[in-house]
């Protein structure tokens, strides 16, 4: 048997109309007018299943098709609608219909399997418009507190708990997913490795974690004309030093280590003053915790010997941290198997980026399935993957299904 290939196009094209911007993105900030018509739509296709629908306290919408054992735990398949400010087409919303492509094949050809599988969808994973990323699976997984969650405010100072009211999908605790066996995401990979190496299918053993630093660098602000170069404690020099060192020093930390300055900010960014003060972001990442541990170390050395020199004052802040995540071998396994059996290439990979399955791994037994994503691009209208490998990426997740969700009947394996 084989998805149906054109109704998986359908349900993309459809949701990919919802927040559409000029430039050919999407934006559906979470909690917005758009994520409302988006989840609108999800319903609308989960009811047209034959799925039990219901909504949780944190906004999460699930979709069920039950099995054949009322008592065993499901299998979910899930990611988020939500988006980035003018964000790709694909991050996320493949996860979604990828899992309803999995339980409308099911349904066409009458297979029933013992477990339940659902569907799901999870609040705020970007981390846009709220603060917290991946907020939903994150309360689901008890990793946030729910209280604190709803307590958030965007930039006009409306809260999480008024606009998950205001869209209508302010749901009860009740309908919470109690359990789950397995959790599979299917999402494209943000990088470039399937691309450049022409492989379709990625099976992601974990993700990295990652150490957030803010580093406020001051010296003393003066006009640059009158100040000659020898008694300048200019902080933005400083800085630039540090930042040439933090790269450096990823491939001392370990072979995977990643190191980024991603926000700059100068004062009193004037083009005839010195700049008296510099803040700046620091993300470290590695998929060894005792790595990162020392490699946040060793960047907090390197900031404090250049400082030193430099007689400038420093201060730095942990603002989060997350460990590198370790997904299940048995699940992980069903995937390579389910490649194996349809003769598609795969690669074992790490994941540099946060998914809903940060913390869904926190709840239950999860991997992912990656799908390439050309030139590596992501998080931008020009976001792109050929349908040929989405096709490759729902048949190997449809088999894994398969095989997790325990088939109460012989059946011919997908391709």
């Amino acid at each position: 048997m084989k998805i149906n290939l054109n109704r998986l196009q359908g349900y993309f094209n459809e949701m990919t109309k919802v927040g559409a911007t000029k430039n050919g993105g999407v934006s559906r900030l979470a909690l917005s007018s758009t994520d409302k018509e988006a989840r609108d739509l999800l319903i609308k296709w989960l009811k047209e299943a034959d799925l039990e629908v219901r909504i949780d306290d944190v906004g999460n919408i699930y979709g069920r098709k039950e099995g054949t054992d009322p008592n065993a735990d499901p299998i979910v398949i899930g990611s988020h609608l939500d988006s980035i400010e003018d964000g790709g087409l694909y991050d996320g919303v493949l996860g979604i219909i990828s899992g309803l492509e999995v339980i409308q094949t099911l349904s066409d050809l009458s297979i029933t399997t013992r477990r339940p599988i659902e569907i799901g969808n999870f609040t705020n994973e970007e981390g846009v418009r709220f603060e917290s990323l991946m907020g939903g699976s994150g309360v689901l997984s008890n990793d946030y507190d729910l209280n604190s969650i709803y307590g958030e405010k965007d930039s006009n100072g409306k809260t999480f708990l008024s606009e998950l009211d205001r869209i209508g999908y302010l749901g009860r605790k009740e309908n919470r997913l109690k359990a789950a066996e397995a959790f599979i995401e299917l999402h494209i990979e943000q990088g470039p490795i399937l691309d450049s190496e022409k492989i379709p299918i990625g099976v992601v053993e974990g993700i990295l974690g990652f150490t957030w630093l803010t580093v406020t660098i001051t010296g003393e602000t003066n006009t640059s004309g009158p100040t000659p170069m020898y008694l300048r404690k200019d902080a933005l020099t400083s800085v630039s030093k540090m930042i040439v060192e933090i790269e450096k020093l990823a491939s001392k930390i370990g072979e995977r280590s990643i190191t980024t300055v991603g926000v700059v900010e100068v004062k009193p960014g004037q083009v005839n003053s010195i700049p008296g003060e510099v803040k700046f972001t620091v993300d470290i990442r590695d998929e060894d915790p005792v790595k990162q541990k020392a490699g946040v170390q060793m960047i907090k050395d390197c900031i404090r010997t250049i400082a030193e020199k430099d007689k400038v004052n420093f201060n730095i802040e942990e603002k989060k941290t997350f460990e590198p995540v370790n997904f299940s071998p048995r699940v992980i396994d069903a995937l390579v198997e389910s490649a194996n059996e349809l003769g598609y290439s795969s690669k074992m990979m790490i994941s540099g980026a946060g998914h809903i399955s940060t913390y869904m791994n926190n709840f239950c037994p999860t991997a992912m399935i990656f799908v390439p994503s050309i030139g590596g691009l992501s998080h931008l209208p020009s976001e792109k993957t050929e349908w040929d490998d989405i096709e490759k990426g729902v048949s190997v997740l449809l088999n894994a299904v398969l095989k997790l969700a325990e088939v109460q009947k012989d059946v011919q394996k997908v391709n």
